[in-house]
C-alpha cells in the first residue's frame, strides 16, 4: 500500500514551500524523503537499517529529482547532527519501529532550527489494522503530548489511516 495521500496532506498541513528536511526513518522506500526531494526540498534521510538505506538509494536512482536527496545509517534517538541544522523534520510512519519515541521527538526538535517546524505522521487505530501492526490506543495520544511539551502545536490532522502533527520549535519551551 503507497499512502500517497497521506503524504500530499501532510505537506500541505506543513505549508512548507523549501528547505533543509531531515527524514526519520527513510524505510525500505525512501517514500516520504523522495517525495520530498521530488518537490525541490534538500533532504537528509536516516534509518538504522544498511538495508533500507540500499533500497532506498536505488530507489532514488529512478527518479529526476528537483531537489537533492542524500541517506545514512543513523538513529533516531541519537541524531549525528549539530544543533539547529534544519529547517524541518519529519517522521513519516517511523515513529512506531524507535525504540524510544519520547527521546526521538527530543533530538528531532534539537536539530531543528528555531521556528523550524517538527511534523510528525503516524498510524492511529485504522491505520495500524490496515498495515498490520499491533494495536497501541494510547501511542497518538503520546506523540501529541510530546510535541506539545517541546513546541507549539500548529495543527492535527487525521486521513483514513494517519494521525498527522505540525509543531513549530518554538525558544521558549
Amino acid at each position: 500500500m503507497d499512502d500517497i495521500k497521506g503524504r500530499k496532506d501532510l505537506l500541505k498541513m506543513s505549508g512548507l514551500k523549501k528547505g533543509k528536511i531531515l527524514d526519520i526513518g527513510v524505510g525500505n522506500c525512501g517514500c516520504m524523503s523522495l517525495f520530498l526531494a521530488k518537490r525541490g526540498f534538500e533532504v537528509t534521510g536516516i534509518d538504522p537499517s544498511t538495508w533500507a538505506i540500499h533500497k532506498s538509494r536505488r530507489e532514488a536512482s529512478r527518479f529526476k529529482l528537483r531537489g537533492s536527496f542524500k541517506v545514512m545509517k543513523a538513529r533516531a534517538e541519537n541524531l549525528p547532527f549539530q544543533d539547529n541544522s534544519f529547517d524541518a523534520v519529519f517522521a513519516y510512519h517511523s515513529l512506531h519501529h524507535i525504540r524510544d519515541p519520547k527521546k526521538a521527538i527530543e533530538e528531532m526538535f534539537r536539530v531543528c532550527r528555531e521556528g523550524g517546524l517538527v511534523v510528525i505522521s503516524d498510524l492511529h487505530s485504522g491505520g495500524r489494522k490496515e498495515y498490520d501492526h499491533e494495536p497501541d490506543p494510547t501511542f497518538i495520544r503520546k506523540i501529541g503530548i510530546w510535541l506539545q511539551s517541546r513546541g507549539r502545536m500548529i495543527q492535527k490532522g487525521r486521513t483514513d489511516i494517519n494521525m498527522m502533527f505540525v509543531c513549530r520549535k518554538d525558544s521558549r519551551k
